[in-house]
């Protein structure tokens, strides 16, 4: 290898392992809701939270605006939310959460509230 090629090549692994992610997904459900938490690291200390949430319950009209909290080393929560007519919610945070990242054996507690009832259930490791 010449040595041009060679200064490209270790340019591109510096690049390329600078890049590295790391990817958690937790997902839970109850008679009344489903929820999938996708938790995404990079390198540089960003933690990407990506929440799919959606309700499997009776009557999803019925539903009206919703609170929840995800709870684990910090929280991701949202107030008044509604649900799209098919009766989920998409939802995304991003933070550089230092020394509170999730890790493999980070305990995620989901908590939904809606017309005067409210769930709570744990979102396990995929």
């Amino acid at each position: 290898m010449n040595k041009k090629s060679g200064f490209l090549f270790v340019i591109l692994l510096f690049f390329l392992t600078g890049c590295s992610s790391e990817t958690f997904i937790f997902s839970g459900e109850t008679d009344n809701w489903s929820a999938e938490l996708k938790v995404i690291q990079t390198s540089n200390d960003l933690e990407t939270q990506e929440l799919a949430l959606m309700y499997v319950g009776e009557d999803v009209n019925s539903v009206g605006d919703i609170n929840y909290v995800v709870d684990s080393v910090g929280n991701f929560s949202r107030n008044g939310a509604t649900l799209s007519e098919s009766g989920t919610l998409s939802d995304k945070s991003e933070s550089n959460p230092t020394n509170a990242q999730i890790t493999n054996d980070t305990e995620l507690i989901m908590t939904i509230e809606w017309n005067d009832k409210k769930e709570r259930f744990n979102l396990d490791k995929k």
